[in-house]
């Protein structure tokens, strides 16, 4: 069996997507992750793989339940991004043979995707999605390799120095396609062009009508 993690802070307003707040308001940003969430919940529900919504803060738990009831709650340990990815992979593998953990920036992620991901790890130590801007929207592996210390998260060299490290363990890794996550108002402005209401329905009629 088989394990999809999705990282997301609660959607409250000053919280998240600040970039994006800052010009379309903080109400407004927290929406559009509250949609980003719903999206990749829906279409990862009911497969055959278990959904887990991973998130810091346990003061949040009953109403992460109540926005999102479909998703199991995990709440997430560590002291920092990369501890907080390490321990979810360390806790998780020990009941799944297969462990992939995705953003919530990419409301847009195919399932095809996210199989694909799963399926390059029957070949791989670790399969990662690297993103537009230098980081990277998904992870997995199927043992807890700690590959996560020190690395230089939000920044555009995130990605080579993941895997800088990954090579210097002597790990085998694949790359899926590469994709924006949406983080600021271009990539946002990007999104609302190419973006099909099939792909994300909550995303698409949030962002639909909005002038920017």
């Amino acid at each position: 069996m088989n394990a999809l993690v999705i990282f997301a802070k609660f959607p409250e307003p000053g919280k998240v997507k600040k970039k994006i707040g800052q010009v379309l308001g903080m109400e407004c940003s927290a929406g559009l992750c509250n949609a980003f969430i719903k999206d990749l919940i829906l279409k990862n529900n009911d497969k055959d793989y278990d959904l887990y919504l991973s998130f810091i803060g346990h003061q949040y738990k009953e109403q992460y339940r109540t926005l999102f009831p479909h998703a199991i709650l995990y709440v997430q340990r560590g002291m920092n991004l990369g501890e907080n990815m390490y321990c979810s992979f360390e806790d998780l593998l020990d009941d799944y043979d297969k462990v992939v953990i995705i953003g919530c920036d990419v409301p847009d992620l195919s399932t095809a995707a996210i199989v694909k991901a799963f399926n390059a790890l029957d070949s791989y130590d670790v399969v990662m999605g690297p993103a537009d801007d230098g980081g990277f929207y998904l992870i997995g592996m199927k043992r807890p390799h700690d590959i996560f210390s020190n690395m230089p998260w939000g920044t555009e060299r995130l990605l080579d120095e993941q895997v800088k490290l990954i090579k210097e363990k002597k790990l085998t890794f694949v790359m899926l396609d590469k994709m924006p996550d949406v983080d600021t108002m271009d990539e946002l402005k990007a999104l609302k062009k190419t973006l099909k209401k099939e792909d994300a329905p909550n995303t698409y009629e949030f962002i639909k009508n909005m002038k920017f």
